[in-house]
């Protein structure tokens, strides 16, 4: 494919049939995971959502696990999930303060009681860094990760809400050029595949080369929908209403 100075596509999915404007009833899932699922320990909508938002734009090291992200909200969400799972003792949070900036206090104390701040020169925002300690979660998260294709239906609507608030987009009327970006062809076809398992929609997956990266596009016309759909679990959606 030849580049250009616009960011070149190249559809790698199959275009869905436009529903011709006609309301879709949402369909019921249920929440549960069959006995022997990979995904037995998920658990609920919660769960489903944050895997995404950590493929998004997680943290991890050789024994910790969390997210770092400049949304002092999604970073409070982070931490009142791992909080539920491991107690708000063992949550732990850096701040990076661009010189200049106040030290956001307020939002800090209610992600953990354990705080580090830190002073960068190359920022304009303050960012987040909220992580546990545990080697078992990081591996259970991971293993979540490399078997995404065969996540249950009633998980699959938060956690591309997930990946929503961690790499998506949507233009400034909040209702089309609803946009998620990935690393990677297979990431972004993947989900692809995820959303056509629940919902009918027109989306394709396009590759921005000039960036280097792949995006899963929703149409104009079947945009309002999905955002609809995802905005029961996302933060930054709900954010916009």
């Amino acid at each position: 494919m030849a580049e250009d100075n616009r960011p070149t596509p190249q559809q790698c999915g199959v275009k869905q049939p436009a529903h011709n404007g006609e309301a879709r009833p949402a369909t019921a899932i249920a929440e549960g995971n069959p006995v022997g699922s990979r995904f037995a320990g998920l658990g609920n909508a919660e769960a489903a959502y944050m895997v995404g938002l950590w493929c998004a734009d997680g943290y991890h090291r050789t024994s910790s696990i969390g997210l770092s992200n400049v949304d002092a909200l999604l970073a409070i969400r982070m931490a009142d999930f791992l909080a539920h799972r491991f107690g708000r003792a063992r949550v732990r949070l850096r701040v990076y303060v661009p010189q200049g900036v106040e030290r956001p206090v307020a939002y800090a104390k209610r992600i953990a009681d354990a705080i580090v701040y830190r002073h960068v020169r190359k920022a304009r925002h303050a960012s987040y860094h909220v992580y546990v300690n545990s080697r078992p979660f990081l591996r259970q998260m991971r293993q979540w990760r490399t078997e995404l294709d065969t996540l249950p239906e009633w998980a699959i609507l938060p956690y591309l809400a997930g990946r929503f608030d961690g790499d998506g987009s949507v233009a400034v009327d909040g209702r089309q050029d609803l946009r998620i970006v990935y690393g990677t062809r297979e990431e972004a076809t993947r989900d692809l595949i995820l959303l056509q398992r629940v919902r009918t929609y027109e989306t394709r997956v396009y590759r921005y080369a000039r960036a280097r990266t792949w995006v899963l596009y929703c149409s104009r016309q079947d945009a309002p929908d999905l955002l609809n759909d995802l905005r029961v679990f996302s933060t930054k959606l709900r954010q916009q209403t």
